[in-house]
Formats: structure tokens, C-alpha cells, sequence
């Protein structure tokens, strides 16, 4: 009886052993589906593009005033220095933190007195056509600008806006 018991045991024991060393035809295993939906990008306006005080001469000119505020003119212009405040615009993104991003603005603007007109032009950021978001989320953004005076040109406040986009990427 021993014979057949110890038998019977190395039977079954053999048949387990083969059905756990040949692999299955199928398998199954179950992933994980997530996503983060992240904070919008958001932008905030500080201060406007101010070309400041400037008078027309007989010939056209052009005012460039840099991301860093500052301020040169040539042809017939001339840069009044009384009373005068001028800046670059400057604006606060705020979003992801470490996100990357795009930067578009306009390519061309007029802003107006009346019905006379002064052409913007060349708008350039400092930083560049695209930038990342600190760690906190947030990138601070200055923007400068060409503005072209025409020859005689008339006396007043012009004024007029421009598009900055930013947009994730």
C-alpha cells in the first residue's frame, strides 16, 4: 500500500510540477489609465508700450525702444526729455510650473490720434519666441517695439493696442 500511496504522490506531483513549467497560450496583466489636467495659461498686463514724448521733425523717423526700456530715436525725430515717461510693456505669465510655452505678438499695429496714424512695428520679447515657467509657474515677459513717425507728423496722444499670445507646447 505504501508502494501505491508514495506512487500515486510522485504521479500527482510530477503532473503539477509540468503544468507550471509550460507557459500558458494567453496572458493578462492590467495597466493604469491617468492624466493631469494642469492649470491655464493665464497672462496679465503690467504695463503698457509707452514710446514717451517725442517731437516730429521735417523727415520720418523711428523710436526703438528696447525690452529693457531703453530708448533711442533717428531720422527726424527727437527725444523730449521733460515730463517724459516711456517703458517697454510688460506682462506676468502664469501657469504650469516648469511648463514650456510659445510666444506670438503682432507683427504690425497702428495706434491713432484722430485720424492720424503712427505705424508700430518689429515687437520683440525678451523672451524670445518661446520660454519655460519657473518652478513657482510663473514668467515675467517685457516687450519693445519700433514706432515709425512720419515726416510733420500732427500733435497728440496716439494711441492704439498690439496681441501678445502665449499658448503651451
Amino acid at each position: 500500500m505504501k508502494k501505491i500511496v508514495f506512487g500515486f504522490a510522485a504521479f500527482v506531483a510530477f503532473f503539477e510540477l509540468n503544468a507550471t513549467n509550460h507557459p500558458t497560450a494567453s496572458a493578462q496583466v492590467s495597466g493604469e489609465a491617468s492624466a493631469v489636467i494642469v492649470t491655464p495659461l493665464e497672462i496679465n498686463k503690467v504695463a503698457d508700450l509707452n514710446f514717451g514724448n517725442i517731437a516730429a521733425g521735417t523727415v520720418s523717423g523711428t523710436v526703438m525702444l528696447t525690452t529693457d526700456g531703453v530708448r533711442s530715436g533717428d531720422g527726424g525725430v527727437t527725444l523730449i526729455a521733460a515730463g517724459n515717461e516711456y517703458n517697454a510693456a510688460s506682462f506676468e505669465i502664469n501657469g504650469a510650473p516648469d511648463a514650456t510655452f510659445t510666444i506670438d505678438l503682432s507683427q504690425s499695429v497702428n495706434i491713432y490720434s484722430d485720424s492720424d496714424k503712427m505705424e508700430v512695428i518689429d515687437f520683440v520679447s525678451n523672451l524670445g519666441d518661446s520660454a519655460a515657467l519657473n518652478n513657482e509657474g510663473i514668467a515675467n515677459m517685457k516687450v519693445g517695439a519700433t514706432l515709425i513717425v512720419e515726416a510733420n507728423q500732427t500733435p497728440g496722444l496716439y494711441e492704439g493696442t498690439f496681441d501678445v499670445t502665449v499658448a503651451y507646447n
